[in-house]
């Protein structure tokens, strides 16, 4: 049995991601190189992340340095948000390509999560990973305010919450 792809589409390694990594095909799309770096960090293949980046972004990135930060962590999926094909960014509106994703992982038994905006650019027929920033998870917001147990009851008869219909909830 062929070994499914990390990134979650379903495909096998060797269908997917497996021919990026391996040097033989290059992503036709930001989705598809973002996908392939999710795989190669899942599977420790960390010369590609340096190979897929794009070169006038290269500095300082190396693949001994990507292992030794990644060491600890165990990838557990990708979630796949929004993506966008030529969006003008910032100031002087150069085009890239955008994708928006959250990779889930564990470090030190503890679940954690990645969410970021990453940008895409073309060079020589070949689109690279440049740059990303960083999405903050969603806060869970409480749909009404919390009643604390000596808080005036919200349904308004006077008593205090932990006598009138927080009694009910114990």
């Amino acid at each position: 049995m062929s070994q499914l792809c990390p990134c979650g589409s379903g495909l096998s390694l060797a269908e997917c991601c497996g021919p990026c990594l391996d040097g033989a095909a290059w992503p036709s799309s930001a989705e598809a190189l973002m996908r392939s770096r999710y795989s190669a960090y899942a599977l420790g293949r960390y010369d590609w992340l340096v190979e897929s980046t794009h070169p006038d972004f290269r500095e300082g990135l190396s693949a001994e340095k990507l292992a030794e930060q990644g060491k600890d962590v165990r990838w557990l999926r990708l979630e796949m948000g929004r993506c966008e094909d030529d969006a003008p960014v910032g100031e002087n509106g150069e085009l890239y390509d955008i994708v928006e994703f959250r990779a889930f992982y564990e470090l030190d038994g503890i679940p954690r999560q990645l969410g970021e905006k990453s940008f895409f650019r073309r060079k020589d027929d070949k689109i690279y990973y440049v740059d990303g920033v960083a999405l903050r998870p969603t806060a869970y917001r409480r749909p009404d305010p919390k009643v604390g147990r000596n808080d005036p009851c919200p349904c308004g008869s006077g008593k205090k919450y932990k006598k009138c219909c927080g009694a009910a909830a114990e």
